[in-house]
C-alpha cells in the first residue's frame, strides 16, 4: 500500500494505464484507506462511501453517522471489518456489503473502549459499559454475535472501575485489571473464576502468568519505586502471607520447570530472579546482576540464554542462577538482531558486526563478519538454502548456520537510500526502496538493478511513507527461523463467509505482486512506472501532470485511486 497525500487537476494516462471509473461523492472526500481485499474506504463529509477494485458502481454508503474524519476510521487486522468510533461509541461495518455487524448503541452498550481480535478462538473481545457496569463481551468473529457477556459489578471486591483499555491473557484464561486488583474470567465459558481484591490501585505496571491446570497464578505490580509478587491460588487466594519483594520494574514472566522466572529492570541495570512455583521465595541466592537493558531472553528446559544491549551475551543455569560461560561472548555495540539456533549456537546482527556464537564453548564459530558501514540493517531468512541474507544498507551477504558468511555484493542506491526490504521470488532475492531496486539469483549474481528519480524533494517531503516502511521492511528473522511456526491470526482464513470471502479475494491477487510502482519524475511531469519485478523492465506509466497529486494504489489489486476534486475520485487499472 503506498499513501500519498498532495492535491490535483488534471491527469494524462499512457501506456496502457487508462482511466476505468469516476466517483462522484455526496460528500467531500476527507479521507481514503485501501483495505485488505481490494476496498478502498472513503470518508466524506457525509459518511462512509466504499469502492470495490474494478468495479464501476459503489459497493455501499454508509451515512448514519454523518461525516468520518481519519481518526474515526479503524481497521481490524485481517479482517473484513471496518470500526467506526464516535466519542465513546462504535458501530462496526463489513466492508464487503455494507453490512452493520455491531453498533455500541443498538445493541446495550453505552460505551466501548477496546475491540480486540482472538484469531486462535475466532473471537473479538470489547471492553467497555453496559446497563450493568462495565463489562468484557465476547462475540462471535465471523458474525459478530453476542455469545457472551461478562460484567464487572462487584464493587466491594472489584471497586469502583475496570481498566477498560487492556487486559491481560494467559493459559487459557483472561486477566482484567480493576480497581482493587484482578479478575480472572475463564476463556472456555467466559464465566468469573475468582477475584483478587490487594493490588495498589495506583500501581500503572502490572504482569500476569498462569497455568491453570496446575492451579498456578502470578501478578506482578509496581509504582516504578516498589515491585511486588502475588502467587494465587485456584480460588483467587493469595497463598503467602504477603506479596514477595522484587528487585525491580518486572519486564518478562517464565513459568519454567525449575520455578517462576522474572526478568526485571531498575532503569540502569537488569535482573533475573527464580522464585518457587510453591512458596514464591527466591531460589537463587542472589538475582543476577546485568548491566544495562536486555535485547533478549529466552529460557529453555535448562538454560537462560541473553544477550545484553551493551553487546555481551551469556546463558545462565535455571537451577543455580550461575552464568554458564566464565566470560561473556563480547560482540559489537548494540543489537539488531538475535536468533537461538539450535546446539547451543546463536546468531545475531549489531551495528558493527555479525556472526554465529556457540554457548557451550564461548567462542564464534567463525570470525565474525564485519560491515564496512551499516546505514541500515536488515534481515531475513532464506528457507530454501538454510541462511540468513542480510542488508547492511551498503552490502549484502549471505551467513549460513556454521559461521560462514559470503559478501555477495556492494549496494550502492542513489539518493542516498539503503534496502527497506528483503523478498524472496522465484528467480531470485529483491531487494528494494522508493526509488532504487535490484535483484540477485539465489547463486549471487546481479540479475538487474534499476533507478528512477524521485520527483522532488518538496513532494517527497510531502510523502507519507509510515505504511511504506511497514510493508516492506523485511520478515522476521526470528519467525522465518521457527521451523514449526503458526501465525495464529491467519487460521481466520479458514472460517467460511466474510472471512473466507478475504481469504479467497488474496489467493487471487498474485499477478499483481509482480509488479513495482515507483513515483518519478518523468518528460511530461510527475508520474507512476510500473515495474516488472522478474526483469526490472518498465511496463507502463501513468503521468500526473499536476504538481500536488492525491491518491492512494493498491498493489495487490493493481488499482490506483486518484482524487481530482473535492468530490470525486477518479480509478486507474494498473494491472
Amino acid at each position: 500500500m503506498l499513501i500519498l497525500f498532495v492535491s490535483a487537476i488534471t491527469l494524462k494516462a499512457q501506456n496502457n494505464i487508462k482511466e476505468s471509473n469516476v466517483f462522484s461523492m455526496d460528500g467531500n472526500v476527507e479521507t481514503m484507506r485501501v483495505a485488505p481485499g481490494g476496498m478502498l474506504l472513503v470518508g466524506t463529509s457525509d459518511g462512509l462511501t466504499v469502492i470495490e477494485a474494478h468495479n464501476k458502481n459503489v459497493v455501499f454508503q454508509y451515512k448514519s453517522l454523518g461525516k468520518i474524519k481519519p481518526e474515526e476510521l479503524t481497521l481490524l487486522e485481517n479482517l473484513p471489518y471496518v470500526v467506526l468510533t464516535r466519542g465513546y461509541s462504535k458501530v462496526i461495518l463489513s466492508y464487503f456489503t455494507g453490512k452493520e455487524v455491531f453498533n455500541s448503541s443498538k445493541d446495550g452498550w453505552g460505551s466501548v473502549f477496546m475491540v480486540r481480535p482472538d484469531y486462535t478462538n475466532q473471537k473479538i473481545y470489547m471492553l467497555g459499559g453496559t446497563a450493568k457496569g462495565y463489562s468484557l463481551g465476547v462475540f462471535d468473529m465471523e458474525t459478530l454475535k453476542n455469545e457472551n457477556t461478562v460484567s464487572f459489578t462487584d464493587k466491594k471486591t472489584m471497586g469502583a472501575y475496570i481498566d477498560v483499555t487492556k487486559y491481560y491473557e494467559s493459559n487459557g484464561k483472561l486477566f482484567v485489571r480493576t480497581e482493587k486488583g484482578i479478575v480472572c474470567v475463564d476463556k472456555n465459558n467466559f464465566t468469573i473464576d475468582w477475584v483478587y481484591d490487594d493490588l495498589d490501585k495506583a500501581t500503572p505496571y502490572i504482569s500476569v502468568i498462569a497455568d491453570s491446570e496446575k492451579g498456578l497464578f502470578f501478578v506482578t505490580e509496581s509504582d516504578g519505586k516498589k515491585s511486588l509478587l502475588h502467587k494465587i491460588d485456584g480460588s483467587g487466594k493469595r497463598t503467602t502471607k504477603k506479596p514477595e519483594k522484587l528487585e525491580a520494574i518486572p519486564q518478562a514472566l517464565s513459568i519454567t520447570s525449575k520455578g517462576l522466572l522474572v526478568q526485571m529492570f531498575d532503569g540502569k541495570d537488569s535482573f533475573f530472579q527464580m522464585y518457587d512455583l510453591k512458596t514464591s521465595e527466591n531460589k537463587w541466592e542472589k538475582p543476577v546482576d546485568i548491566r544495562g537493558g536486555i535485547f533478549i531472553a529466552q529460557p529453555t528446559e535448562t538454560n537462560l540464554y541473553y544477550a545484553s544491549h551493551n553487546g555481551l551475551m551469556n546463558s545462565l543455569d535455571l537451577t543455580t542462577g550461575k552464568t554458564q560461560l566464565k566470560k561473556e561472548i563480547k560482540t559489537g555495540p548494540v543489537f539488531k538482531n538475535v536468533v537461538l539456533l539450535e546446539n547451543d549456537l546463536i546468531f545475531y546482527i549489531t551495528s558493527t558486526d555479525m556472526g554465529i556464537a556457540n554457548f557451550k564453548t564461548g567462542e564464534f564459530a567463525k570470525d565474525p563478519t564485519k560491515f564496512k558501514k551499516a546505514t541500515n540493517l536488515i534481515s531475513s531468512y532464506d528457507t530454501k538454502n538454510d541462511r540468513f541474507v542480510v542488508s547492511s544498507g551498503t552490502e549484502l551477504f549471505f551467513i549460513k548456520n556454521d559461521g560462514s558468511s559470503i559478501k555477495v555484493m556492494d549496494i550502492d542506491f542513489k539518493e542516498n537510500e539503503t534496502p527497506t526490504k528483503i523478498e524472496f521470488r522465484d528467480n531470485g532475492i529483491l531487494l528494494g526502496a522508493k526509488q532504487n531496486n535490484l535483484l540477485v539469483s539465489y547463486d549471487g549474481k546481479l540479475i538487474y538493478e534499476s533507478y528512477l528519480k524521485a520527483p522532488g524533494q518538496s513532494l517527497l517531503g510531502k510523502i507519507a511513507m509510515g505504511a511504506v516502511t511497514a510493508a516492506l521492511m523485511s520478515q522476521s528473522v526470528n519467525q522465518n527461523m521457527a521451523k514449526n511456526y503458526k501465525d495464529a491470526r491467519y487460521s481466520a482464513n479458514a472460517a467460511t463467509g466474510m472471512l473466507g470471502e478475504m481469504n479467497k479475494r488474496f489467493s487471487a491477487t498474485k499477478e499483481s505482486r509482480n509488479y513495482l510502482y515507483i513515483l518519478t519524475k518523468l518528460e511530461d511531469g510527475v508520474g507512476l512506472v510500473k515495474l516488472n519485478k522478474e526483469d526490472g523492465k518498465k511496463v507502463s506509466e501513468l503521468v500526473l501532470k499536476d504538481k500536488k497529486p492525491e491518491y492512494e494504489v493498491d498493489d495487490d489489486f493493481g488499482i490506483l485511486y486518484f482524487k481530482n476534486s473535492k468530490k470525486q475520485i477518479t480509478t486507474f487499472d494498473l494491472r
